[in-house]
């Protein structure tokens, strides 16, 4: 299931759903980067928490009212996000002649349906589709069934934090762009997360409640061997498109948002703040402080 850790925050642009009330106590890693006379602060999301869990310590809090400007991976609106589902389906929608099962040999396609039995989908359900937006139904959907909810994600809580307080939010990226990430993976790959996902479908919760726990606790090493790692080795399309090339397009819109003055906050994925090519270390490496300051 790593290729879809590695996928799932752009998955849960076009799902809904989740009941668990819950509150959990979360701290989370959070750096800030500095020079002379400017400071950013990173801070790393995950994308779905259970309704009601908590979503940052009272340092993330003091570092938020701190920052005159928000950013976030896409901008957090419901006009937004109902454009978002529109392109999702357009882009998942399945070539005419080319029906999913299409993609699967007969054996492969028992567990596929052995899968859909179990989550509550009519047999057929998918054939509509791309294999990358089925295997990302395949993911999401036993979470929403245990609680987890998109609308509850970290950066959403972030986004509505700073709406309140009147700051300006900002974007790294656009629905576009984000799902281009995923509709342009190879065949092969978009085939490979298929079958991985039809495999594991029943272990996503337990899974995602491990890397939900890292997270809260802030353990950086735990979700950079989740979330990049296993990613880098076994799946290197996958980590180039999603991290590598990613990370390095932020990094120019980040520093040169640096070279002024101020503070601002940066909320994205966690996969993108750790790892050797994550924000952090690049920050590093081009000269600027970064320290963990919770």
């Amino acid at each position: 299931m790593k290729a879809m850790f590695a996928a799932l925050g752009l998955a849960l642009v076009f799902v809904s759903g989740g009941c668990a009330q819950t509150h959990v106590s979360a701290a989370p890693a959070l750096y800030a980067v500095r020079d002379d006379d400017s400071t950013m602060y990173l801070y790393g999301t995950v994308h779905v928490r259970p309704r009601g869990a908590d979503w940052g310590d009272a340092r993330v809090r003091e570092a938020l009212d701190e920052s005159e400007e928000i950013w976030t991976e896409l901008i957090i609106s419901p006009a937004e996000d109902a454009r978002t589902q529109t392109l999702a389906q357009q882009l998942g929608r399945a070539e005419p002649g080319r029906p999913l099962s299409s993609w699967l040999t007969p054996e492969e396609m028992e567990r596929l349906n052995a899968a859909t039995d179990r989550l509550g989908l009519p047999r057929g359900a998918l054939e509509g589709y791309k294999p990358w937006i089925a295997a990302l139904t395949l993911t999401v959907l036993p979470l929403t069934q245990a609680g987890y909810d998109p609308q509850s994600g970290v950066d959403r809580a972030v986004d509505a934090y700073g709406d309140a307080a009147g700051k300006t939010m900002r974007a790294l990226e656009t629905p576009e762009q984000q799902l281009g990430f995923l509709a342009g993976l190879s065949p092969d790959l978009q085939r490979e997360m298929l079958d991985e996902a039809i495999d594991q479908s029943g272990d996503v919760v337990a899974m995602v409640d491990a890397m939900s726990a890292a997270w809260e606790r802030g353990d950086d090493a735990a979700l950079a061997q989740a979330v990049i790692e296993d990613t880098r080795s076994k799946y290197p399309e996958l980590y180039q498109t999603l991290f590598v090339d990613r990370n390095n397009a932020w990094m120019q819109v980040l520093t040169r948002e640096l070279e002024g003055a101020g503070v601002d906050f940066v909320a994205v994925g966690a996969g993108h703040i750790v790892g050797p090519e994550g924000l952090a270390a690049q920050m590093r490496a081009r000269g600027y402080r970064v320290e963990r300051v919770n």
